[in-house]
């Protein structure tokens, strides 16, 4: 069984390009910082890693791509993956309620419209949008919502507050496999 390290954890978008570049059966092991999903490539604790590299929205992932360009690592093969970020708040969440939005900051960034509309909530970055949601729903706070994934929202009990928050209709990451 092939392992692949991811920045993020179940139900996150690199959980998603891990499973479609892997298949179902890839032993997926999740780490809180891109750094650390590096690390666990180099010293060959997994076999591979799936990193986010461009979006396009906001262009190059940088804290991503700073790691592999000082690397020797291989790209052994790339896919574009649709984002539908989703507002998702607790069960018992409305979103006329909300005052703070978690997320991975990349998803801030692809979702600045939302901000600039309701400057009333304020962004707060978590982890990865998946654990950001199962922390929201965990902590049981009417007015803290996360943005993050349908399956995310599903796995962790979330209440789908508004879809399509990102800023293009279109919004896509292409991530890498890569290997040693």
């Amino acid at each position: 069984m092939q392992s692949v390290a991811i920045q993020g954890t179940v139900g996150s978008y690199s959980e998603e390009a891990a499973r479609k570049l892997l298949g179902a059966n890839a032993r997926i092991q999740g780490f809180s910082s891109f750094f650390e999903t590096f690390q666990a490539l180099l010293i060959k604790s997994v076999d591979y890693a799936v990193i986010p590299v461009r979006n396009s929205i906001v262009g190059e992932i940088s804290s991503a791509t700073s790691f592999y360009s000082r690397s020797d690592l291989d790209v052994l093969e790339e896919i574009p993956l649709d984002i539908r970020h989703l507002l998702v708040g607790t069960p018992d969440s409305r979103i006329d309620e909300i005052r703070s939005v978690r997320s991975h900051v990349e998803a801030i960034r692809q979702c600045s419209g939302f901000f600039k509309r309701n400057q009333h909530i304020e962004p707060t970055v978590g982890a990865d949008t998946a654990s950001s949601i199962r922390r929201v729903v965990s902590e049981d706070a009417r007015t803290i919502a996360a943005i993050g994934s349908r399956r995310a929202a599903e796995i962790y009990g979330g209440k789908i507050l508004s879809e399509n928050v990102a800023d293009g209709i279109k919004n896509q990451t292409t991530f890498y496999l890569i290997g040693q």
